[in-house]
């Protein structure tokens, strides 16, 4: 099952180019958060635009955008029935992979979707039974407001119906805390967007259903813990807002993040 279920807005507009000082807003996902560092690096040198940007949760950043407090949301899902009826648009900037990654010690490389679902949620204790080393697996997952849980979430269920996450779960709070538990863990388990694998110094991401998570498997689709990676803004997007998304959306934008392993929606060659 592919978690993919948002339309692509389109924009139009400028290529970017404000003439006046504007300062945007930027809240949200902790997924999107070093990647909008990259765009704010670029596109603040090529405008007169500056941008604020805070990662703090996918549920956050729609929170912000809907209060007024945010611009523009960064959520790596879709948006959900309530935020888009609270007048929430989302324009889709890139796809992403969510790896699962395992400890230095776990001795597995490739699991199934039923096996990784019955892991977390706890059926599944120790990683002798599904081919590894002894050993008692330590289970790790993400804040109920992050987009990557939400995703991840979703793929469970539709592979194990008996899917459930138990208290006794390991919480962390964002995708850089995911992937320190991880190499600090030999025994851990967790899942991590594809753009925060580079930080995985002890440890690995598993093989799902015999499929490696790349950047080209989620685009050929084969790789099935996948999603979208949005921008949400409160109605459609104009002005400087509309300018900075046709950016992200053309050729620089998008060679941008295939440079740190998201796949673009655009025309960029993975």
């Amino acid at each position: 099952m592919i978690c993919i279920t948002g339309t692509y807005v389109a924009v139009g507009g400028s290529d970017g180019d404000d003439s006046s000082g504007t300062t945007l807003s930027v809240a949200g996902s902790t997924t999107v958060f070093p990647l909008m560092g990259l765009y704010q690096e670029s596109y603040e040198k090529y405008t007169n635009v500056t941008l604020e940007v805070t990662g703090n949760g996918s549920g956050a950043g729609a929170n912000a955008v809907i209060n007024g407090t945010a611009d523009i949301g960064m959520l790596s899902r879709d948006l959900k029935q309530a935020e888009i009826d609270a007048g929430l648009k989302s324009t889709i900037i890139a796809k992403d992979g969510v790896a699962v990654i395992v400890g230095s010690g776990a001795g597995v490389t490739d699991l199934t979707l039923e096996q990784i679902a019955k892991i977390f949620s706890g059926d599944i204790t120790n990683w002798s039974d599904v081919g590894g080393t002894a050993g008692t697996i330590a289970v790790t997952v993400r804040d109920a407001e992050s987009g990557t849980r939400d995703c991840f979430d979703t793929v469970m269920k539709a592979a194990y119906s008996s899917y459930a996450i138990p208290d006794s779960a390991n919480e962390v709070g964002g995708s850089g805390a995911m992937v320190a538990t991880v190499n600090g863990n030999a025994t851990a388990i967790g899942y991590v967007s594809l753009g925060y694998l580079g930080q995985l110094t002890s440890g690995s991401a598993v093989k799902v259903e015999g499929v490696d998570a790349t950047p080209a498997n989620v685009l050929n689709e084969s790789y099935q813990i996948q999603r979208n990676l949005i921008l949400a803004t409160m109605g459609d997007p104009s002005g400087a807002v509309q300018n900075f998304f046709n950016w992200i959306l053309g050729p620089q934008g998008q060679q941008i993040a295939a440079k740190k392993d998201f796949v673009p929606v655009g025309s960029v060659t993975v």
